[in-house]
């Protein structure tokens, strides 16, 4: 599914077809959705539509049976820009943190946490709060079904190397060590293996450290450095492999039996996200700078 100024088409990647879908809201009055798919098909989309302090976040959803777009009536219990959604093992999706303007004009980041059920539509604030107010940063579901966050920003704007483990059986968060570097607006990916890589953020900064968390010993680890800066997709394929990508127009592909980055060819386009898995096995991205579609096959 692709989504432009409200505009929704859907793409089948067996016919290699696209179909335009109902809009997900009035032209231009939706931007930047970040999308959750539940095991119903069900679509939860987190929105922004034009206003002050950064927007008005807009919460809806998408039926694939109708083919419609609802605006959700309950929205976040505590408004929030910019957190984190995860899709946990019960079929709800947990948002963690974010940010907003309680005291104008500045931002606060949130430490709190609540889950959305996509069957009765309705979000419920969980007890428990993270351990450190964050923004931008990751969640990334274990095996065990344990959330980890990684990273984000400070109330102040700061990037954070702090990590934390979010149990849904007892909701209680604990530490979970710390990054090798302060990350925010970074990849973050569970590899076949369970162990969660973690890569530089787009900030225009030129670190290439990849840390990899191993739940098992609940510890972290260097794996080795990215072959470039700002990665700004990872996928993982069903090879277990972990292709990344950056918006100039570079790739690499990560070998965990080796350990090791190897560089792939050029792809057509420099811009590319976001990416997605298809059924195919094939990668799946939506260049930003030309018309068209891109699909990486191994």
């Amino acid at each position: 599914m692709t989504i432009w100024a409200g505009f929704v088409q859907r793409y089948n990647p067996y016919t290699d077809t696209w179909r335009i879908t109902s809009p997900m809201c009035p032209p231009g009055m939706c931007s930047n959705p970040v999308l959750t798919e539940f095991p119903s098909g069900k679509v939860l989309a987190i929105s922004r539509a034009p206003g002050r302090m950064g927007g008005e976040v807009r919460l809806s959803t998408y039926n694939p049976e109708t083919d419609q777009w609802t605006y959700l009536t309950q929205g976040f219990k505590v408004y929030r820009m910019d957190p984190a959604i995860t899709l946990l093992p019960s079929g709800r999706a947990l948002v963690t943190g974010g940010y907003n303007y309680s005291e104008i004009p500045q931002a606060t980041a949130l430490s709190s946490a609540e889950e959305f059920d996509p069957a009765t539509e309705t979000w419920t604030l969980l007890p428990g709060k993270m351990l450190t107010a964050r923004s931008n940063h990751t969640a990334t579901v274990l095996y065990s079904g344990k959330v980890l966050v990684t990273g984000g920003l400070t109330s102040d704007r700061q990037p954070l190397a702090s990590a934390e483990l979010y149990d849904p059986a007892t909701g209680t968060w604990t530490a979970a060590g710390t990054l090798s570097h302060p990350r925010e607006r970074h990849q973050a990916i569970r590899l076949g293996s369970g162990h969660v890589m973690v890569l530089s953020g787009q900030d225009n900064s030129t670190q290439t450290a990849v840390d990899i968390y191993d739940p098992y010993n609940q510890r972290w680890y260097a794996g080795p450095a990215l072959p470039f800066a700002q990665p700004s997709s990872a996928t993982l394929l069903t090879t277990h492999e972990v292709l990344v990508t950056n918006n100039s127009g570079q790739a690499a592909l990560y070998s965990p039996s080796q350990n090791a980055w190897q560089l792939e060819p050029s792809p057509p386009s420099s811009y590319l996200r976001p990416a997605v898995l298809l059924y195919t096995g094939q990668v799946f991205f939506m260049p930003g700078d030309q018309p068209g579609a891109v699909r990486y096959t191994r």
